[in-house]
C-alpha cells in the first residue's frame, strides 16, 4: 500500500477516536439561526455541485438578504487541489442520514439520524461520533468507504426543513476515472475536512 494510502487511513482511523463536538447550539426557530447552523459545516463537509459534476473542498455560502433567494456556493478558486472533476450524478449516492442538532431529539450537541441497515429496522439518532463511527464500519463491512458530502441542490431543502442537513455519499465503484490516486485524494480531502469538525472551539 502507498504511503500516501497509509496516511489517508491514518486520517480516518483517527476520526474514529474523535469525542463528539461539544456544540452548544440553542434552539433553531428562525432562518437567521438556522443558516447559522450550516454555516458550521462550511468547508467542513465536501460539497457536491451535478450541474458542473464538481466536488468541492473549499467554498463558502452565499446566503441573499432576501428570504426569497436561495443559497448559492462560491468555490475557492485558489484551492485546485481541493476541487475534483468529472465526479458523475450516478456516484453521489443519497444515504439517507440526516445531521440534527441534539435539541431536536432533546439532547445537546451534533446528532446523526442513522436509517436503519434494512427496510424494516427503525432509524436511530445517535451522538454525532457514534453515528460517524457505525457508518464508517458499516459501509467498511460491505467493502467500501464511507464518504459523506453535501449535494448542492439539497440547500434549497435545508431551508424548508429546517434544520437538518441530509448526506450524500460518493460511491467510489461509480466514478467514472476509477484512477486510485484520485480516490485516495478524495477520501483523504473528505477526512481532513472532516476532522475540522472536531477541532473548531
Amino acid at each position: 500500500m502507498p504511503a500516501t494510502a497509509l496516511t489517508i487511513d491514518a486520517r480516518w482511523h483517527e476520526l474514529q477516536q474523535q469525542r463528539d463536538p461539544g456544540w452548544e447550539l440553542g434552539a433553531i426557530t428562525e432562518r437567521s439561526e438556522a443558516i447559522a447552523f450550516l454555516r458550521r459545516f462550511e468547508n467542513r463537509l465536501c460539497i457536491y455541485c451535478r450541474y458542473v459534476e464538481k466536488l468541492y473542498g473549499n467554498y463558502s455560502f452565499v446566503v441573499p438578504q432576501d428570504e426569497r433567494g436561495g443559497i448559492t456556493i462560491l468555490a475557492d478558486d485558489s484551492a485546485r487541489h481541493e476541487t475534483f472533476h468529472d465526479i458523475p450524478a450516478a456516484a453521489v449516492e443519497p444515504t439517507g442520514v440526516h445531521i440534527l442538532p441534539g435539541e431536536a431529539v432533546g439532547e445537546t450537541g451534533l446528532y446523526l439520524k442513522v436509517p436503519g441497515e434494512f427496510r424494516l429496522v427503525a432509524s436511530r439518532e445517535l451522538p454525532f461520533q457514534d453515528g460517524l463511527r457505525l457508518l464508517i464500519e458499516r459501509y467498511r463491512a460491505r467493502g467500501e468507504h464511507f464518504l459523506p458530502v453535501l449535494v448542492k441542490g439539497d440547500l434549497r431543502e435545508f431551508e424548508a426543513r429546517m434544520p437538518s442537513l441530509h448526506l450524500h455519499r460518493i460511491n467510489t465503484r461509480k466514478l467514472a476515472h476509477g484512477a486510485q490516486p484520485s480516490i485516495d485524494a478524495i477520501r483523504g480531502t473528505i477526512a481532513e475536512h472532516l476532522l475540522g469538525l472536531f477541532q473548531r472551539g
